[in-house]
Parts: C-alpha cells; sequence; structure tokens
C-alpha cells in the first residue's frame, strides 16, 4: 500500500487523477488537499510516498512544496503537473529531485508510466513486476549506498559488494537509474545532510562528516549546486518553516 498525496486547486482535477488510480487498480491510500498549504500539513503528520502536485496553486505553489516535501520526507517520490506555458517550472522542478513532469490535460499512457516507473507495480493487479537480475543488483548497490554512505565509498567498493567489475557496474548502473554512481553517491548524501541540517543542531562542518564528505569547502559548494543556498542559509530556511508549521499546529 502507498500513500498518495494528491494536490491541486481544482476539485475536477482532483478527482480526475483519482479516477485514474482506479482505473488502473493500484493499491493507494489517497489523501488530498486544495493547496500547498493544507498539504504541508499533511506531510508533516503522515508518512507520503508519492506526491502528485500542481505547480500554481493559492498560499503555496507546487515548488514551493515540492522543496518542503524533499526535506520533511527526503526518499518522498514527487510528480508535478502543470500547463503547457510552464516550462520554466519544469526545469526548476527537476532541480527539485522530482520524479516526473506531466502536462496538463494528463494523458491516461503517460500517467499509467509514471506510476508503473514509481511503483514498480503492473496496473489492474497491483502486484509487483517481476524483479530482473539487472533490478536485483541495482536495488543492492542502492542498499550499499544507505548502508555506507557515511564511509570513504567507491564505485569499486561497491561493484566488489554484488560480485560486479566497477567497469561492468558503472554501465549497469547508469542505464538502469539515468545517471552514474557518483551523482547518486553525492545526491544521497546531500539529501541526508539537508534532514541534518533542519532537524539537529550539529555544526555544519560536523554534518559534512557525517554524510561522508571530509571536504568542508567542497560540501557547501556541493550543496549550493544542489540546492541554490548555502548549508548555513538552508538551515535558516528550514528552522523558519519548522517554526511556522509548529505555531500553525498548535
Amino acid at each position: 500500500m502507498f500513500n498518495v498525496l494528491v494536490v491541486d486547486d481544482e476539485c475536477v482535477q482532483r478527482e480526475g487523477i483519482k479516477d485514474l488510480i482506479a482505473l488502473y487498480g493500484f493499491p493507494f491510500h489517497i489523501m488530498e488537499a486544495e493547496n500547498g498549504k493544507k498539504a504541508e500539513q499533511l506531510l508533516i503528520r503522515n508518512a507520503i510516498d508519492i506526491l502528485i502536485t500542481d505547480v500554481k496553486m493559492p498560499l503555496m505553489d507546487g515548488l514551493e512544496l515540492s522543496r518542503i516535501a524533499r526535506k520533511t520526507q527526503p526518499n518522498i517520490d514527487i510528480v508535478i503537473c502543470s500547463g503547457y506555458d510552464e516550462f520554466e517550472y519544469a526545469r526548476s522542478a527537476l532541480r527539485l529531485g522530482v520524479v516526473n513532469y506531466l502536462l496538463k490535460p494528463l494523458m491516461k499512457e503517460e500517467f499509467l508510466q509514471v506510476m508503473v516507473d514509481i511503483t514498480k507495480m503492473s496496473p489492474t493487479t497491483g502486484k509487483p513486476e517481476p524483479e530482473t537480475m539487472e533490478m536485483k543488483v541495482i536495488r543492492q548497490v542502492k542498499d550499499y549506498v544507505k548502508d555506507h554512505y557515511q564511509k570513504d565509498i567507491s564505485l569499486t567498493e561497491a561493484a566488489h559488494d554484488v560480485y560486479l567489475s566497477p567497469g561492468y557496474l558503472s554501465i549497469l548502473f547508469k542505464k538502469e537509474t539515468g545517471e552514474n554512481f557518483s551523482k547518486y553517491l553525492t545526491d544521497y548524501r546531500l539529501g541526508r545532510a539537508s534532514h541534518l541540517l533542519v532537524h539537529s543542531n550539529m555544526k555544519i562542518n560536523d554534518v559534512a562528516v557525517a554524510v561522508g564528505i571530509d571536504n568542508h569547502s567542497y560540501f557547501a559548494k556541493l550543496f549550493k549546486n544542489k540546492f541554490g543556498v548555502s548549508p548555513l542559509q538552508f538551515r535558516e530556511c528550514g528552522v523558519l518553516h519548522d517554526r511556522v508549521d509548529q505555531e500553525q499546529v498548535q
């Protein structure tokens, strides 16, 4: 069962997405919100696997919501939906780690493909797709990163863990995920760092070391390239959002 949050200020759009989910029989528990602020509260109180959000909404747009969702729940999958005239939003969405960008009106086939890619489930049955040998290897490599990202690991060590040559694993990882191993590792580390910056009192240099990046200036450069702000600015912004959240909950 996947927890899915559907966010759109138009009720007919939310109902359309829910109808598509029902049409293909995906085993989703669906929550919905008509704007980004209400969606933010749901993200605080619930574990969400997939966020499907419109871009232009009152109170908080879909990109700001995506940024908050990524900080609140680093492993969430995000799908942005918007009109044809919002290409610049699409570029910003990709920098936020959005899984996919769907144009309105939604096409059934495109929506189905995105859901299959995210869940690895077949439509109508809800059963997981058979795991190929390649998929199994990539899953094992990602688990290796999750368990060892705090250490000084490399593609060679990951390859040794799955009994493959580094060269072959490099090709396979790129083919199956669309990115190279080093980028995946760096993005995972930065994702963990963003969480620590907001949800801990660790010094920024200690955060860098905790996620496996000993060079503090290099960490700052990587972080700004990914998030557009320095680690300190990210922390200050994140803490401010947390305070606002707590006040609203109270």
